[in-house]
């Protein structure tokens, strides 16, 4: 096992705008987009596809009197992946993440006493619909009692990226690699000993060469004060260079008058990386979570970073205020290439819908292209882009709270996504939804993409006999629609 060297090169580290360190000269951002009003009415509708397969889910026998028609019938998955053991996390198949030929799932768990804890499976297709499981599930090493781990997946080239959260101590990244079949534990990617940062790993994105690992306060306490969270918290970088991952440096937000507190104590809730790129999400302020009452800091906003020369400059600053009067303007965000996509949500009001906006980089500079929009007779959600994918100039979304003008009764599992590119304006090409059992308010909770493969967490219910959880699989390689019969 490669364990991450912890010791920072001085000379490599670089700063925005004020942070300690040895200073560079930023390229210049361009001016913030002020297109106020973003394209209104419903994206064009793509033609209907051909009429579902039986074994699709088409929740009622026509459409509903009076609720109007759905442009997209339900696409339901290829295969259900299944744990080949039983598990001990009560939400396994809650996370998810795919490479290749290869899919992965887990649930979040805390650790009981010091040792190995976690259970993390591999599927290895072996044919057109054929996933073979290893029943012997992966667990991290090194736990102490009262650690969280597996509460997010991230793929990121041939790796995958998970945390085992430690209270007031600090999170430590942990680096998998999948080889013939298994998943094997490489590296753990954390500050050095003598660095104090609780809150290091609060959110972490890679693309396999770069990690980014963000340090803003996001934890929940009624007992402590606004006023103790870092209001100017960093993204540490690393790089992997032969196996080890070091530590180059950090970026923090900008600040606009020498010796003013940045007040961005939410830099970094939201990150992502792809090769050169990164994003950095800087809502104003957090979900209301169980009545408490979270501090609002400066306008809401999205940072993007460039590297140059070794070093990640400031290209772009894209302003919530341009787009929406969300106050959660960057909770999530997305990029590949030069595309970026970027969720915001009203923080204080609960029924709300989430809302998703994309940016193109264009001539140099990140330009507003247009919102999100669902097609007709699907209406989103508050949870809608609570999971968002970007692969190979696809997005998929996740809605767990979207629902259908055909949808009847109380089922209302959720649904995914999927977005593509038409004639310059980006459409909802297609509508995944479960077939088997799923928990209510559930799918799509989770998504991960390896174009042409999606996959869906299926979270387990004993009351609903989903045990032991794990995984929908969903494979688009043909016209966009499920291209193969789900196993029986």
């Amino acid at each position: 096992m490669n364990m991450v060297i912890t010791a920072v090169c001085v000379s490599s580290l670089f700063v925005v705008h004020g942070a300690l360190g040895i200073q560079a000269a930023p390229v210049p951002l361009p001016a913030p987009q002020q297109n106020s009003t973003p394209v209104a009415g419903q994206l064009l509708t793509p033609p209907s596809p051909p009429p579902a397969a039986p074994n699709s889910l088409v929740s009622a026998p026509g459409p509903v009197p009076g609720g109007g028609g759905v442009s997209l019938v339900p696409t339901t998955e290829t295969a259900v992946l299944s744990s080949p053991v039983p598990t001990i996390s009560p939400t396994w198949g809650y996370r998810v993440a795919v490479i290749g030929d290869e899919i992965f799932a887990t649930g979040p768990e805390r650790a009981m006493s010091p040792g190995s804890f976690g259970q993390l499976c591999t599927w290895t297709r072996t044919g057109t619909t054929t996933w073979k499981a290893d029943a012997n599930l992966v667990q991290l090493a090194r736990a102490q009692g009262g650690d969280v781990g597996l509460q997010r997946l991230e793929r990121g080239g041939p790796f995958i990226f998970t945390a085992v959260n430690r209270d007031n101590v600090g999170t430590t990244v942990r680096v998998l690699k999948p080889s013939g079949g298994k998943l094997a534990e490489v590296a753990e990617v954390a500050l050095p000993t003598n660095t104090n940062v609780p809150t290091f790993g609060s959110s972490f994105a890679s693309d396999g060469a770069t990690l980014a690992v963000g340090s803003a306060d996001m934890r929940f306490s009624v007992l402590t004060s606004s006023t103790e969270r870092v209001r100017d918290p960093k993204v540490y970088i690393y790089s992997n260079r032969q196996g080890i991952w070091n530590l180059d440096g950090f970026v923090k937000a900008p600040t606009s008058v020498v010796g003013t507190p940045s007040e961005a104590m939410w830099f970094g809730a939201a990150l992502d990386v792809d090769a050169d790129v990164l994003a950095v999400g800087r809502p104003a302020t957090l979900l209301v979570r169980h009545g408490e009452s979270m501090p609002i800091s400066i306008a809401s906003r999205v940072h993007v970073y460039r590297r140059l020369a070794g070093q990640w400059m400031p290209e772009a600053e894209l302003l919530g205020a341009a787009v929406t009067d969300m106050q959660s303007f960057g909770i999530g965000v997305a990029v590949e290439g030069d595309t970026l996509i970027v969720r915001g949500i009203d923080s204080s009001i609960p029924e709300t819908t989430a809302r998703v906006w994309v940016y193109a980089r264009i001539g140099g500079s990140w330009v507003f292209r247009q919102e999100l929009v669902p097609a007709a007779g699907i209406t989103p959600g508050r949870a809608f882009g609570t999971s968002m994918a970007i692969s190979k100039g696809h997005i998929v979304i996740g809605d767990t709270y979207a629902h259908g003008a055909d949808e009847i009764g109380d089922a209302n599992p959720g649904m995914a996504l999927l977005f593509e590119e038409r004639d310059g304006r980006w459409v909802n090409t297609a509508r995944l939804m479960p077939a088997a059992p799923c928990m209510q308010h559930n799918f799509g909770n989770d998504v991960a993409v390896d174009w042409p493969i999606v996959v869906v967490g299926r979270t387990k219910s004993e009351r609903l006999g989903l045990e032991p959880g794990g995984a929908y699989v969903f494979d688009l390689s043909g016209s966009g629609q499920a291209v193969s019969p789900r196993p029986q």
